[in-house]
């Protein structure tokens, strides 16, 4: 079904683009900015020599010239204040946009025009890099075009292209090291909600390449930005005004050496799984939810030992579950993704009208069927141990299907060159089906096979709606005012998480005893959760530019903006129960799904009792859901000031009110909440030593905040080998100071050569601690008294023609990062540690945080027989994962390099052909624990290499 809705999408928007193809006439485009500040410039002439034909910029600093003749053109560019330019050799073809981005010269005194040739500016790959040179922060950015040939399938593939950028669990970026809560995610300006329960950090993955304009990343605060980040700021700009008609179709497959064409342990699939979410296959039963919003009570098994009507009751009520408890196998089949875009501006009313509307699905598997997990624990002294004792060693077999789509349209309008309006809405949807199963070794249950089974299913999606617009007020001081609004809705639901473990005997006289599920273990449960996040933000910024005392340009900036966010969490959780007396795992000889199938009544005593195999009790309890409400309001006010020629001054403040509340609905709960007021400064120098190069200095404080389950009181358990979690109502906000320093050579279009330096202070970090009060593996979270981050970060883009003309295709980009951090380990899991090693340190790096990260591409571009390739390869330093019990060694995310490679060539104009392989040395995934110089694994498995073949078409 899906594949013929896709086909007519496609030949409908083929016949559609053939249609709307350009006249004979060609067009001239691009921006004009300033070559000091880097500001777009409103109100420039620009017109083609000895005609009457021409037009001014509008507030974007944009100018487009149609219905132009095909030819050679000499462009004239003026502006009051600024050097006239002439550009000579201008070519329009037919049917074509000439793409003509122009920088003009402040007239500081009297000079001749400036006359160069078109082909000196028609450089259209470092758009960004321009804006980052003339950036009033640190920051760093990818564009559309290196999102494409990276070959990265979403925003979080992408990222690992940034510098000092890490990707933790294919989803979490981290910045510098530093982990999610020190990172904010926004979409086109407006910070988007999480759907991770347990971090605040926006899963990225989410967004498919394909609709995204480009990804910067901001590094130092700002006063116009949100103060609740340290280490980066993420802002994903989605497409806007179209500079010409576009239409593009692509199709792809691939294929993965460990998932494709093999059976996979998934589970059963709903009618809509291939949607990206269930179909109600997985939801608590309708019944069941009848029975519990009539406020009645689960009966027990003693309760239908003398009562007829609760025994049918509960005889319904747990036949209303379906019998899965086991992944079931999927076939693997090849990879596929599709997509399809429009886009183009057109005349409305006397103005432009921009339009884009992209849609993108994809499905694929993923699994592994030779993992390992282990546990592994200090006994006794540090010192007099020579190894760990091993409680658990299980093989570990792993299924996904995942399937992603997401549709995006866009509206800007043009009211006049002096005001403008934009509307965008995404969707997005992703749903990943998952089975495990783990069997082996565990200690408490020697001479016999422990097995674990887990099924999930788990569908998140974002609606996003943003509106927003831009006004220049020539006559009111030339003030620049822009304001938006936004509401996004983020969801994460999990609906029928189950688990079961049991054991295997084998007795010498060669006896099998399938032990009840319910004898050593926790017992089979179901669970169902939901989380819904809504965040609505206004915001208004306000420019009025002014001349300095020595003439040169500045300008002062003010405004603030409200963000208001809302969470409800729900769980509800069943488990399952047996009447061990009258049934066991051993009665169906192991057979999990006998097993399962054996719900309610099996059978009436000679008395007339009831007989029960598996019956069910609603678990549920209050303290597992919660409300959770943040309000943040906003003020700032900032100057830009050009002291001289050659040095700017950036400066300002902003304060910050953030209330937070966390409610449990077990009303027995203290009530999690922090109410702060925060003045954050922020001043930055940029020296300009030449006209491209820059030494950029900056001192700004800045505050990380507790998520919303960290503050909810309450403890959680994952399946049977996870870890248990309980919040703490008591969190206060972290406060960071940081202090940066660059410089950065701008070599050439699309070149950079730059070195950093950070250091940052926190005061009260929070940090995850064991609480040996709650139990083994219980992790809690807790402020500590400081911490301390420190690094480095070198990066280089270069085009290697200057070695010699025969690379003059061929760029290198490169960039490493060299971080350190420390953070005071607390008090009371200190003292435990050092019972067993006495001279352990009193300090820890953070959770999450690189020593170093590495990047390398090296890309091949040949524009003469349109094609382009690139070999990727991404590395990370060792990083702290979860923190053990006492001095049981900390477990790491060992560090692995990701070797990527991407092709595509144009074909018959229109069409280009795609080629990539992905983790091409496809090493093992570890995490593990290293104790006098050996190994311990808490888990291993590899991905396995991806092959993938497409085809795109574009006009």
């Amino acid at each position: 079904m899906k594949t013929h809705i896709i086909s007519a999408l496609v030949c409908f928007a083929l016949s559609f683009s053939f249609n709307l193809k350009a006249q004979d006439a060609g067009t001239i485009t691009g921006t004009v900015v300033d070559a000091e500040s880097g500001e777009t410039l409103i109100g420039v002439n620009v017109v083609l020599q000895g005609t009457t034909i021409g037009t001014s910029t509008n507030l974007d600093g944009q100018y487009t010239i149609k219905n132009i003749e095909p030819g050679s053109y000499t462009l004239e560019v003026s502006y009051i204040s600024f050097q006239k330019q002439t550009i000579t050799g201008v070519e329009v073809n037919s049917g074509e946009v000439t793409k003509l981005d122009i920088t003009l010269q402040p007239e500081t005194e009297k000079l001749d025009d400036v006359i160069i040739t078109a082909e000196a500016i028609l450089d259209n790959e470092a758009g960004l890099l321009r804006q980052r040179q003339k950036a009033i922060s640190f920051s760093d950015a990818i564009s559309a075009e290196s999102i494409s040939s990276s070959g990265s399938g979403d925003a979080a593939g992408a990222l690992k292209k940034v510098v000092g950028a890490s990707v933790v669990d294919g989803k979490y970026v981290f910045i510098r090291g530093l982990g999610d809560r020190y990172t904010s995610t926004h979409l086109n300006g407006s910070e988007l909600p999480s759907a991770d329960p347990n971090r605040k950090s926006f899963q990225l993955d989410i967004f498919p390449s394909n609709l995204l304009e480009n990804i910067v990343t901001l590094k130092t605060f700002t006063p116009d930005k949100p103060g609740n980040f340290s280490g980066g700021l993420v802002d994903i700009a989605t497409k806007d005004f179209p500079e010409q008609f576009s239409f593009q179709a692509s199709a792809s497959t691939g294929f993965n050496t460990k998932s494709t064409f093999t059976d996979l342990v998934v589970g059963d699939a709903s009618s809509t799984d291939y949607l990206g979410f269930d179909g109600g296959r997985r939801g608590v039963p309708q019944e069941v939810r009848d029975f519990i919003k009539s406020g009645q009570e689960f009966p027990t098994l003693r309760d239908t030992r003398n009562d007829p009507e609760a025994a049918e009751t509960l005889d319904r009520l747990s036949n209303a579950f379906n019998n899965e408890f086991r992944p079931r196998e999927q076939y693997g089949v090849m990879d596929q993704s599709y997509g399809i875009s429009v886009g183009n501006q057109v005349p409305f009313l006397g103005n432009d009208l921009g339009y884009t509307a992209s849609f993108s699905y994809s499905q694929g598997y993923s699994g592994y069927d030779d993992g390992v997990v282990s546990r592994y624990d200090l006994v006794g002294n540090f010192d007099d141990s020579e190894q760990l004792f091993r409680r658990l060693d299980v093989t570990d077999i792993k299924g996904q299907r995942n399937v992603d789509w997401g549709g995006m349209a866009t509206l800007s309008y043009r009211l006049s060159d002096a005001h403008k309006v934009s509307a965008r809405f995404l969707r997005t949807q992703s749903g990943t089906g998952e089975g495990r199963y783990l069997e082996g070794f565990q200690y408490d249950i020697p001479n016999a096979l422990f097995q674990t089974r887990v099924v999930q299913y788990t569908e998140r999606s974002l609606s996003s709606f943003q509106l927003s617009g831009k006004s220049y007020f020539e006559n009111f001081l030339k003030t620049t005012v822009e304001w938006k609004a936004a509401s996004a809705t983020n969801i994460q639901d999990e609906p029928d998480l189950r688990y079961f473990t049991t054991q295997v005997d084998t007795f010498p006289s060669g006896a099998i005893l399938h032990s009840s599920p319910t004898n050593n273990f926790q017992r089979p449960g179901r669970f169902y959760r939901n989380l819904e996040e809504s965040n609505r933000s206004v915001g208004v910024d306000v420019t009025i530019p002014f001349n300095s005392f020595n003439g040169v340009a500045g300008n002062i900036k003010f405004g603030g903006n409200l963000v208001d966010v809302d969470r409800d969490f729900r769980e509800q959780r069943f488990d399952f129960y047996t009447d061990t007396q009258n049934f066991t795992l051993n009665d169906v000889e192991g057979n999990v799904d006998a097993f399962f199938d054996s719900l309610g009544i099996l059978r009436y005593s000679n008395s007339g009792r009831p007989q029960f195999g598996n019956y069910v009790q609603n678990a549920s309890t209050p303290r597992s859901n919660y409300d959770a409400t943040r309000t943040v309001s906003a003020a700032y006010l900032m100057a830009e000031l050009p002291v001289t020629d050659w040095f700017r001054l950036i400066g300002g403040v902003r304060l910050e009110q953030a209330d937070i509340e966390v409610v449990s609905q077990d009303t027995s709960l203290a009530v999690g909440s922090i109410s702060n007021t925060d003045y954050l400064p922020s001043v930055n120098g940029i020296f300009s030593l030449t006209d491209n190069m820059n030494i950029r200095a900056a001192y700004t404080k800045t505050v990380a905040r507790p998520t919303f389950r960290e503050l909810a009181p309450y403890i959680t358990f994952d399946f049977v080998g996870g870890l248990l979690f309980q919040g703490n109502e008591n969190l206060k906000r972290t406060l960071i100071t940081n202090y940066d320093i660059r410089w950065e050579l701008f070599t050439g279009p699309g070149e950079i050569l730059a070195v950093s330096g950070f250091y940052k202070e926190l005061k009260n970090p929070l940090e995850r601690v064991i609480r040996t009060d709650i139990g083994n593996d219980a992790l809690s979270i807790q402020n500590v008294e400081e911490g301390r981050v420190y690094g480095l970060e070198l990066e280089i883009r270069k085009n290697l023609g200057f070695l010699t003309e025969n690379l003059r295709h061929f760029s290198l980009a490169t960039n490493y990062t060299l971080v350190r951090s420390y953070v005071d380990i607390p008090e009371l899991e200190l003292l435990v540690i050092r019972n067993a090693k006495p001279d352990a340190e009193d300090t820890r790096e953070l959770q999450g945080q690189s020593p170093f990260l590495f990047n390398f591409d090296l890309g091949y571009s040949n524009p003469d027989i349109e094609f382009n390739s690139s070999v990727s390869y991404n590395y990370f330093g060792d990083r702290l994962g979860i923190i053990s019990e006492g001095a049981t060694p900390d477990i790491y995310e060992r560090g692995y390099g990701s070797l990527n490679f991407t092709a595509n060539k144009t074909i018959a104009d229109h069409f280009e052909l795609s080629f990539k392989v992905g983790n091409i040395l496809d090493p093992y995934i570890i995490q593990s624990q290293s104790f006098n110089g050996d190994e311990y694994f808490y888990q291993r498995y590899k991905r396995g290499r991806t092959f993938s073949l497409g085809i795109k078409y574009k006009i």
